[in-house]
């Protein structure tokens, strides 16, 4: 069995980026800062969120914010041969903000 899921709960580097689909929904990008099994190093983890689970606590977040996200690593490919060879990021499945919202409802 092979299973691509991925559990991170970290706070956001900077605010969400929205960026504004042909269909007039939205998709947002995330920085995601978490530590790292060193404890002085943190890493930052860049978050793709589809228009499919967009929520309203996307445009409350700031910098800082504390984020939990469920979702698929991908690995991105630039075009351009002499960028390095890929980055990998998490394409989210689920979102939620603890301090934005009431973490007692199902997630979707």
């Amino acid at each position: 069995m092979e299973l691509n899921l991925a559990l991170v709960s970290g706070r956001l580097a900077v605010p969400p980026d929205l960026e504004y689909l042909p269909d007039g929904s939205q998709r947002a990008r995330l920085l995601v800062c978490v530590r790292s099994e060193r404890r002085r190093r943190f890493d930052v983890l860049p978050v793709t969120v589809p228009a499919e689970i967009h929520s309203q606590a996307l445009s409350m977040a700031t910098g800082g914010t504390k984020v939990w996200v469920a979702g698929q690593l991908m690995r991105r490919c630039s075009p351009n041969p002499w960028e390095p060879p890929g980055r990998i990021e998490l394409i989210a499945v689920a979102l939620r903000f603890p301090d934005l919202e009431d973490t007692r409802k199902p997630i979707r």
